[in-house]
C-alpha cells in the first residue's frame, strides 16, 4: 500500500511538474510565450528589472490581439495600439513584461505574433543568361490586366526601371507604403507615397542597394518589359504595394521605430523616455502591410490581388490561429492572396515514428556556427521517452531521458546529456580545460495545443572532427509517438534525415510548406523546372546541372504537403525555375558577383540601362501565378478565393501521368495554372465543344482596328468568331495574308477559333 501510495504521488507530482513546464492555458501563441518565458528568466537572473544607464529597459513586441473590450485592456497594461483591424482585433506593441498580466486578463481572448518571415528565392539556384526562354504564359489577346490591381508585398524595388513606368515615362506604381523609409515626421512609420509622382520621385525602395528581390517579382506580375520583350503576365494593371521588413533589416529602421512610438504613443514624455525602448517586430507587420494594400483596394473600387513571395519555414511552434482569423475577414470578392509555397522540397526536414515501434533514424547536420537543431513534438499525454544519439566518430553514446528534462526544466535548470572528449585528442592549448564535452541539451518548448515539445541543441566539441558536416543516428524504442523536425537557418546550416533528397527528380519531402502558403483560404504555388538552359548577353550558352529534377515536372526545391497540421498544400504549380524579369539597377552586387552573367537582356532607356535577368526559386512561380489571376480579375473583378481555386482546380493540368486525375495532390496541387483555360471557364465557354480550350500553337493574332492578322496561319483556313453567349457570330476563310475584317461586330470580348488548331480571345474597341 506504502508503494502504491508513493507511486500515486510520482505521478500527480509530475502531472504538476509537466503542467508547470508546458502552459496549456496560456492565451500567447508558443512563440510569443518563448520570447515571455525568455524576458522572465533574464529578469531572476539578474535579480529584478533589467537597467540600463540608471533606467529600465522596456522592452516592447509587436502582436496581434484579440480582445472582446477594445483596447482598454491593452492600453492598460502599457500596450501601444497601431493598427485596427476591427471584429475586436488589433495589431499592438506590447511591453513583454506584460504579457503575463495581459494573459491574465479576462478580456484578453488571445496574444499571437510568429517569427519575421525571409524571401523564397533559391539563391543557390540562379541561372547565367537566356536562350530557351520561358517567360510565363503568353498573354490573350483580350485580357491584360486593365482595371485590376497587382499588389505586392516586398523588398528590393527599382522604381525607375521601364517595366513599371508608362511610356511617356511616369510611374505605373500609383500607390506605396514603405515603413524603412527616413521621412522628418516621427510620427509616420516610413513614407507613404500616395501618387505616382511621388513613386518615381522617391526612385527606390529603403535599402534597394542589398536586394533585387521584389523588382524581379513586381516584373513577373505586371511589368511591362523593355523594347517589347519579357512582359509580365498582366502589363496594364496598375500596381500597388509596400517594402516589407524581413531579411536584413538595417538598425537604424529600429531607431527610428523607437523614435515614432515614443512620440506618437507616448507624446506626455515629450520624446524623452524615462526608460530605454527596445522594440521587436514580428510577422503581424505583415499583415497590417496587406490590410492598408487592400484599403487602398477600397478607397479606388477596384479588385486586387497580392503578392507574397517571402514566409517562414514550417515549424511545430507556429500558431496562425488569430492570424488566420484577421486574414480570412480581408479575403473575399475580388481580395485575393497568392503565396509560395517554399524552397524546402529538397530537404528531408521531417521524419515522424509511430506508436509501439522502434526506430533508427539518420541524420545530418551542417553549420558554420556549430550550433544545431532539432525540434520534436509528442501527445501533451505521454511526453516522457528515452532516447540515444551516436555521431560518426564519436565512440560514446549520448543517452536522452525526456523525464529528467522535463523535471530540471521546471526549475530553471539545464538539462544537458553529454560526453566527454578524451584528453588525448586535445591540442595544447586546451590543457587547462578540465572538461571538453560533446553535449545535447534539451530545453521544453512550447508547441500549439495538445502537445508537448523539446528543442536539442547539439554542441559538438571544437576540436570534434565532423564539425561543420556531422553524420549521426536517432535511436528511440519507447512507444510513444514522436515527430521530428529539422531545422534550415538563414545562413545555410541545416539538421535535416537524408542527405540525397536534393537529387530526385521530384525533391517533394513532406511537410515542407511555408508559411503563410499553409493557410487554407491563400492559393499557394509550387515551382515547375520549365527551362534549364540560357544564353546570356556575352552569348554563353550555361545549363544548370545541379537542379535534380528534369524540365516539364516539379522542380527539385518547391516545398510539397501536406502542411504541419495536415492540409493538401499547394493549391497550383507554375514556372519557377529560370524565369527572366526585372533586374534592380540599384543594387550594388558583391566583389566577387558576376550579375551580368545572369543577364537576359540589357537596353537603355530614360537614360539610362536597365536589365533582364533570371531567378529561380517559388518566389518567382508565385508572382506568375499572381499575374495570371489579375487576368481573370478583369474578367470578373467578383471573384473570391473559393472562385479562384475552383477555376484552378476545373482547368489546370497535371504535367505527369501518375497524377493524371482529378485529385488534388501534395505535390502539384491542381495541377499547372493555364490562364486562358481559365479566362474560358471564367467566360463560361467551356460548354462550347467547337472552342479549343487551348491558344493555337504557331499564331500570332495582331488586332488593328475592326482587322485581324493571324500571322503563321495556312491560306483559306476556316476561322469562326463566337461571342461570349457561345454563338457563332462569324464563319470565314482568311486570305494567304492572313487578314480577317471584322467591320460589323460590336464592342465586346469574342472568342476566335482556327481551324482545329486552336483559339484566341479578342475585344473590339468602341
Amino acid at each position: 500500500m506504502k508503494r502504491l501510495l508513493s507511486t500515486i504521488l510520482v505521478v500527480i507530482f509530475t502531472l504538476s511538474i509537466t503542467a508547470q513546464v508546458w502552459n496549456t492555458d496560456t492565451k500567447m501563441s508558443p512563440w510569443l510565450l518563448n520570447k515571455y518565458e525568455q524576458q522572465q528568466t533574464a529578469v531572476r537572473e539578474n535579480g529584478g528589472a533589467l537597467r540600463a544607464q540608471g533606467r529600465p529597459v522596456i522592452n516592447y513586441i509587436l502582436a496581434l490581439v484579440e480582445s472582446t473590450d477594445g483596447d482598454a485592456t491593452i492600453q492598460q497594461k502599457g500596450g501601444l495600439v497601431w493598427q485596427d483591424f476591427g471584429h475586436g482585433f488589433y495589431a499592438a506593441f506590447l511591453p513583454v513584461d506584460s504579457l503575463g498580466a495581459l494573459d491574465q486578463s479576462a478580456s484578453i481572448v488571445r496574444m499571437e505574433a510568429n517569427e519575421l518571415s525571409n524571401v523564397l528565392n533559391d539563391n543557390s539556384k540562379e541561372i547565367l543568361g537566356v536562350n530557351k526562354v520561358w517567360n510565363g504564359i503568353e498573354l490573350p489577346q483580350a485580357f491584360r490586366g486593365n482595371g485590376v490591381l497587382a499588389g505586392v508585398m516586398d523588398i528590393g524595388f527599382d522604381f525607375t526601371h521601364p517595366s513599371f513606368r508608362n511610356e511617356d515615362g511616369s510611374s505605373r506604381v500609383i500607390w506605396f507604403w514603405d515603413p524603412l523609409a527616413e521621412n522628418d515626421n516621427p510620427k509616420e512609420l516610413g513614407r507613404t507615397y500616395t501618387t505616382p509622382d511621388e513613386v518615381l520621385a522617391a526612385e527606390h525602395s529603403y535599402n534597394a542597394t542589398q536586394d533585387n528581390h521584389g523588382s524581379h517579382v513586381l516584373g513577373s506580375i505586371a511589368g511591362r518589359g523593355i523594347d517589347g520583350n519579357f512582359a509580365g503576365m498582366a502589363p496594364e494593371a496598375d500596381i500597388i504595394g509596400g517594402h516589407v521588413p524581413i531579411g536584413d533589416i538595417p538598425q537604424d529602421f529600429y531607431s527610428r521605430l523607437n523614435d515614432y512610438l515614443m512620440k506618437t504613443f507616448l507624446p506626455e514624455t515629450n520624446g524623452l523616455p524615462m526608460g530605454i525602448v527596445n522594440v521587436e517586430i514580428s510577422n503581424v507587420i505583415e499583415l497590417a502591410m496587406l490590410y492598408k494594400i487592400f484599403k487602398k483596394a477600397d478607397d479606388l473600387n477596384k479588385p486586387c490581388v497580392v503578392n507574397w513571395s517571402f514566409g517562414a519555414p514550417s515549424s511545430f511552434s507556429a500558431d496562425f490561429t488569430a492570424y488566420e482569423t484577421v486574414l480570412n475577414r480581408m479575403l473575399g470578392p475580388g481580395r485575393i492572396v497568392v503565396a509560395s509555397a517554399g524552397n524546402d522540397g529538397g530537404m528531408m526536414k521531417y521524419v515522424k515514428k509511430e506508436a509501439d515501434k522502434p526506430m533508427e533514424q539518420p541524420v545530418y547536420y551542417k553549420s558554420d556556427t556549430r550550433t544545431y537543431y532539432m525540434f520534436i513534438r509528442t501527445k501533451m499525454d505521454n511526453p516522457f521517452f528515452k532516447m540515444d544519439m551516436v555521431f560518426e566518430d564519436l565512440a560514446d553514446t549520448i543517452h536522452i531521458d525526456t523525464y529528467d528534462a522535463i523535471i530540471k526544466n521546471a526549475f530553471n535548470q539545464d538539462y544537458e546529456a553529454s560526453v566527454d572528449i578524451p584528453r588525448s585528442e586535445w591540442e595544447d592549448e586546451f590543457e587547462d580545460v578540465e572538461e571538453y564535452p560533446f553535449s545535447v541539451a534539451v530545453k521544453t518548448t512550447n508547441f500549439a495545443e495538445g502537445y508537448a515539445g523539446f528543442n536539442l541543441i547539439v554542441h559538438p566539441s571544437e576540436k570534434y572532427s565532423h564539425s561543420e558536416n556531422m553524420v549521426g543516428k536517432i535511436i528511440v524504442n519507447s512507444p510513444v509517438e514522436l515527430e521530428f523536425l529539422g531545422s534550415k537557418d538563414a545562413k545555410g546550416g541545416y539538421t535535416r534525415f537524408s542527405n540525397e533528397n536534393i537529387e530526385n527528380s521530384r525533391g517533394c519531402n513532406i511537410k515542407t510548406i511555408n508559411l503563410p502558403g499553409s493557410l487554407e483560404r491563400i492559393v499557394t504555388v509550387g515551382a515547375m523546372h520549365q527551362c534549364t538552359s540560357f544564353t546570356n548577353i556575352f552569348g554563353e550558352d550555361a545549363t544548370y546541372i545541379a537542379l535534380g529534377s528534369e524540365e516539364g515536372h516539379l522542380s527539385s526545391f518547391s516545398s510539397c504537403g501536406p502542411t504541419i497540421d495536415n492540409r493538401i498544400k499547394p493549391d497550383v504549380v507554375a514556372p519557377g525555375h529560370n524565369v527572366l524579369s526585372v533586374y534592380n539597377s540599384f543594387y550594388e552586387p558583391g566583389p566577387a558577383e558576376n550579375v551580368e552573367k545572369k543577364m537576359a537582356y540589357k537596353a537603355n532607356a530614360f537614360d539610362k540601362d536597365y536589365a533582364i535577368w533570371t531567378m529561380s526559386g517559388t518566389s518567382m512561380s508565385s508572382p506568375v501565378a499572381t499575374g495570371v489571376i489579375a487576368l481573370w480579375l478583369q474578367a470578373n473583378p467578383n471573384l473570391t478565393p473559393e472562385d479562384i481555386k475552383g477555376v484552378i482546380e476545373r482547368t489546370s493540368h497535371q504535367p505527369e501521368p501518375e497524377f493524371s486525375g482529378t485529385d488534388k495532390n501534395v505535390y502539384y496541387g491542381w495541377g499547372e495554372i493555364d490562364a486562358y483555360a481559365g479566362l474560358l471557364d471564367i467566360l463560361g465557354l467551356t460548354g462550347i465543344k467547337e472552342i479549343s480550350q487551348h491558344q493555337p500553337a504557331g499564331l500570332k493574332f495582331r488586332l488593328e482596328g475592326r482587322t485581324l492578322h493571324i500571322d503563321g496561319i495556312d491560306s483559306s483556313e476556316t476561322v469562326t468568331v463566337f461571342d461570349l453567349s457561345g454563338r457563332p457570330v462569324l464563319r470565314t476563310e482568311t486570305s494567304s495574308d492572313g487578314i480577317l475584317s471584322l467591320p460589323e461586330l460590336s464592342a465586346g470580348v469574342y472568342a476566335v477559333q482556327v481551324g482545329h488548331r486552336g483559339s484566341t480571345l479578342i475585344r473590339l474597341a468602341l
